[in-house]
């Protein structure tokens, strides 16, 4: 009986331990993605950008993220939303490819697509 009740204890722990492992990982994984699509956008923008707010990243397959952000575009002075597909390496290391699915411009406090 001692026997069953400590090997249950220790496969609990090893559960408990994994789920923990695996969605610390997923974070970190996360966590690279947003921060390689935040120095794509302030790369390619040169300054003409403030402040940048990614809204979501969601995963659409190993390697492509769907990814919403806004910011103020200095040019104009509106504020911008942005949806696009991001395409990174296998070991999501650089950005591949981008793909602009949405652009909208906020105008009378709604969003209006834009391009």
């Amino acid at each position: 009986m001692k026997y069953i009740k400590t090997l249950s204890l220790l496969l609990i722990t090893f559960i408990v331990f994994s789920c923990s492992r695996i969605n610390n990982e997923k974070s970190s994984v996360k966590s690279l993605v947003e921060e390689r699509i935040t120095q794509k956008i302030d790369i390619d923008a040169m300054g003409t950008i403030k402040d940048l707010k990614i809204i979501s990243v969601k995963k659409v397959n190993d390697t492509t993220y769907k990814a919403i952000y806004t910011f103020i575009n200095e040019m104009v002075n509106k504020e911008i939303r942005v949806t696009r597909n991001y395409t990174f390496t296998i070991n999501l290391d650089s950005i591949t490819n981008e793909e602009d699915l949405k652009t909208e411009m906020k105008s009378e406090g709604e969003w209006k697509a834009w391009f």
